[in-house]
């Protein structure tokens, strides 16, 4: 009975002008459509700035509001969170906005449609900067507003639609696959990317071509580098993603994988007999099925349960079991598990 008393008196209130008591017995009442009876009505009414105080007053009708202008009136909400210096929540907007922009499928190809996505962009970073707390989003859009730049530049030099959106990892493959060097150099340059990582990638871009005589050139340049890194791309929001983990990997191991997963075994056998590590020698051998020289590496390494690994590899072959079987036995002659 109580609810429909205040149901009865909320229309009359606006009707008279009590827009504020109309809300306070809207809000009261808990009824969400009666609250959006009285949100409708005062901001039709009421100066943006005079409505937004209400609103901000009463904790039920702020939250259908906001409900209701995210999924309808961005500009509204934005509006709103400018007049309650919520700055972190208007750039939130604006950056969804920008996604917005990238769905739409004019949005390709140098689009103009880039430029006014990478301001919003560029707007929420500017927005998220205004607090400490707020700098690793800061900074995200930053390097996301950046690699769009960047990304939309290319897809206007090449005419081809396939950089936008892209992650950092991809966007330098991309750019060699291609023979674009120098515009893979300068993503590399702009984004900091470490030597490990990039060694990573000029590697399996070579191998993606099937470019043999570069890829062996380029593994005469200089020492690859050795070590791993754990890297996580920031800018496409998170961009994004796709993020492009590096493990504990060395030397020539790039080259060996690229080739080996090329299924090019003559290429691969260039590499192996690079590599540093016995047990990554096995494991390479066994890889394009030369189970002798993948014994003799793990028993270099004096590796008994890798030789016992490397065998179930071959177990249709007879005569490769004998040889990990023979060399297990002698390792553990000497002492060896």
């Amino acid at each position: 009975m109580p609810l429909n008393i205040k149901q009865y008196k909320v229309p009359l209130l606006l009707s008279i002008g009590e827009e504020d008591t109309a809300l306070i017995k809207a809000t009261e009442s808990g009824d969400a459509d009666l609250v959006y009876l009285v949100l409708f009505h005062i901001w039709q009414k009421k100066p943006a700035l005079e409505c937004f105080g209400m609103i901000q007053a009463r904790p039920l009708a702020r939250d259908l509001f906001s409900t209701y202008s995210r999924c309808y009136k961005h500009d509204f909400l934005k509006d709103f969170f400018l007049s309650t210096g919520q700055l972190q929540d208007v750039a939130s907007l604006l950056w969804k906005e920008s996604w917005e922009f990238g769905k739409n499928p004019m949005a390709s190809k140098g689009s103009a449609l880039h430029g006014p996505r990478i301001k919003l962009i560029e707007k929420a970073q500017s927005l998220f900067a205004e607090t400490k707390e707020h700098y690793f989003e800061s900074k995200a859009a930053e390097e996301h507003a950046k690699l769009l730049r960047i990304q939309h530049e290319l897809e206007v030099a090449t005419k081809q639609a396939i950089f936008v959106d892209s992650s950092i990892s991809d966007t330098i493959r991309t750019c060699i696959v291609l023979g674009n060097h120098r515009a893979a150099t300068k993503v590399r340059t702009e984004f900091k990317v470490s030597e490990k990582r990039w060694y990573w990638l000029k590697v399996f871009a070579l191998a993606t071509i099937s470019d043999w005589d570069a890829l062996e050139k380029f593994s005469k340049e200089k020492r690859p580098p050795v070590g791993g890194s754990s890297e996580i791309e920031i800018g496409i929001f998170i961009i994004t993603c796709c993020l492009f983990v590096q493990k504990n990997e060395k030397g020539y191991r790039p080259f060996v994988e690229a080739c080996t997963e090329a299924d090019k075994k003559g290429e691969a056998l260039k590499y192996i007999p690079k590599l540093a590590d016995p047990r990554e020698r096995a494991e390479a051998y066994a890889r394009i099925g030369m189970a002798k020289e993948a014994a003799d590496a793990a028993s270099q390494a004096k590796d008994g349960e890798l030789l016992g690994r490397l065998k179930l590899t071959f177990t249709q072959n007879a005569a490769a079991s004998s040889i990990f079987d023979t060399l297990r036995d002698r390792l553990s002659f000497q002492g060896v598990s």
